[in-house]
C-alpha cells in the first residue's frame, strides 16, 4: 500500500495546490466576516499538509505482504459498478420526462433486483414504499415541488 499511498498523496498535494491558488483568487476578508476566499485557503493548507504526512509516512513505512496486493477491484465488482452508473443516468435522463416518484420507483426495483438478487415482489414492494417516503418527505415535511411527469406525478 505504500505506492498507492505516494500515489494518493500526491494527487491530495496537486488538488490542495489548486485550491491555494484558488482561494487566493478572491477576498480573504469581507468586512469582518471570513470572504469567499478564506475557505478554499485553509481547506487547501489542511489538505497540503495531511498529504505530506502520507507522503512521507510511505517512504517511512517498512514494506509490508500488502504492498504487493493487487488494489483494483475484481471484473465483476467493476461491471456492478458500470451498471450501477448505467441506472444512475437512466435516472437522470428519464427523471424530468417521467416523474421523480416513478422514476426513483424504477431505480429503486432495477437495483435491488438485477444487482441484489432480490425477488420482483419483494423489489416492487421496496420501490413503492421508498418512492412514497421520499413523496412523503419532500411534499409534505419540506414542502417542495418534485419533477412531475406525464401521467401526473
Amino acid at each position: 500500500m505504500r505506492k498507492a499511498d505516494r500515489n494518493f498523496g500526491i494527487i491530495c498535494l496537486g488538488i490542495s495546490l489548486w485550491l491555494i491558488l484558488e482561494g487566493l483568487r478572491w477576498d480573504y476578508t469581507s468586512g469582518f466576516t471570513p470572504g469567499p476566499g478564506f475557505e478554499p485557503l485553509w481547506l487547501g493548507v489542511i489538505l497540503a499538509c495531511l498529504a505530506s504526512f502520507l507522503i512521507f509516512d510511505s517512504f517511512q513505512r517498512k514494506e509490508s505482504k500488502d504492498d504487493n496486493k493487487k488494489i483494483f477491484p475484481e471484473k465483476k465488482a467493476l461491471l456492478r459498478v458500470g451498471l450501477i452508473l448505467l441506472i444512475f443516468s437512466g435516472f437522470a435522463l428519464i427523471v424530468n420526462a417521467v416523474g421523480f416518484q416513478l422514476t426513483v420507483f424504477i431505480f429503486v426495483v432495477l437495483i435491488l433486483y438485477f444487482l441484489e438478487g432480490y425477488k420482483i415482489g419483494k423489489s416492487i414492494f421496496y420501490g413503492a414504499a421508498f418512492s412514497a417516503s421520499l413523496f412523503l418527505i419532500f411534499r409534505y415535511w419540506m414542502q417542495m415541488e418534485l419533477p412531475h411527469g406525464f401521467l401526473g406525478f
